[in-house]
């Protein structure tokens, strides 16, 4: 047993990284609310929901994000820029949304062209994403709904093999890495230098057992099996969203698991293919010869159904899904 003393300084340190992540998101908020007030309200709303029903998990994510900022030497000042810069990209977006009923990025390869191939815009636009995980109410909902359902779906398993594709953040992996510490491996799989390394900060390397690979998922060897493959909002991205379901039904073991997130109408600088409705996003599922084993939603504003539909206000989607 380790002396008292030992126990009593870890417990110290705990406490005080605690209070260095809880400053550091307190002054992130006061740089919000210092330049954008109409925002700064949603996000206070949000913030103070996700205090309320998962206090712990926020404080857990929050020193992921306090250490992916720390390891690149940004401030606070400098991170609500980012994020600020962001939500003004998304107003712009979504003004065109709203009057011409689709999103401005036609195709990927405009996407790749005005965003993925520029490291200025990939910095601060992944930058505020990161900061989104923990502000935003349906995002953090979606994590919390992941968490909860991963023992009741794998009770009997623990040595997990699992794919990552697009991770961006990597939370949903660190999430399995959390619940299942006996897993097999994690393969993470991107065609962006920018969201590798991202990843590489906030879930770190298990000896071998975590896999970092630059490569189109299309050019990935079938041979490879899966127990779970996590593609969290990657469908949104791409022109012909089916053929990557296809792609990953290939990849999954007989009793595997595929866990799907994507928004509905979601404007932003890189996002290609509209869904309009969660209906849409099943039919999707359906289509690609897999079935729904569980689903979930979340609104982005604080709205009844029938208003969010009527407003097109953006549905975060989660599903898990198998072969049928």
């Amino acid at each position: 047993m380790e002396p008292v003393s030992l126990r009593f300084k870890k417990s110290n340190k705990f406490m005080e990284n605690i209070k260095n992540e809880v400053a550091f998101f307190n002054e992130l908020v006061a740089e919000i609310e210092k330049k954008d007030k109409l925002h700064s309200k949603k996000i206070n709303g949000n913030i103070s929901y996700i205090k309320e029903h998962f206090p712990a998990q926020l404080d857990e994510l929050l020193g992921l994000v306090k250490a992916y900022f720390d390891n690149l030497g940004l401030d606070s000042v400098r991170v609500a820029s980012d994020y600020l810069k962001m939500i003004k990209d998304m107003r712009t977006e979504g003004l065109y949304f709203y009057k011409h009923g689709k999103y401005r990025c036609d195709n990927q390869y405009i996407a790749n062209e005005y965003v993925y191939s520029k490291p200025e815009i990939m910095s601060y636009y992944m930058n505020a994403l990161l900061v989104s995980q923990v502000m935003w109410k349906h995002h953090f909902n979606i994590f919390m709904y992941f968490q909860s359902h991963l023992k009741t779906l794998f009770k009997s398993k623990s040595k997990l093999s699992i794919l990552d594709i697009g991770p961006g953040h990597g939370f949903f992996s660190y999430l399995v890495k959390k619940e299942f510490p006996d897993y097999e491996k994690i393969d993470i799989v991107d065609i962006s230098d920018t969201s590798l390394e991202m990843t590489k900060k906030i879930i770190g390397f298990d000896d071998e057992k975590i896999n970092y690979t630059k490569k189109d998922i299309f050019d990935y060897d079938d041979s490879n099996k899966y127990d779970f493959i996590v593609l969290g909002e990657v469908l949104e991205h791409l022109d012909e969203p089916k053929q990557i379901l296809i792609k990953l039904s290939k990849l999954l073991k007989p009793s595997g698991l595929l866990w799907i997130t994507t928004p509905t109408n979601s404007p932003a600088l890189d996002h290609v293919y509209l869904f309009k409705t969660k209906e849409e996003v099943l039919l999707l599922i359906s289509e690609s010869g897999l079935v729904t084993v569980d689903s979930c939603n979340y609104f982005a504003e604080d709205v009844d159904e029938q208003t969010a539909l009527k407003n097109k206000i953006t549905n975060l989607v989660g599903l898990f899904c198998k072969n049928i």
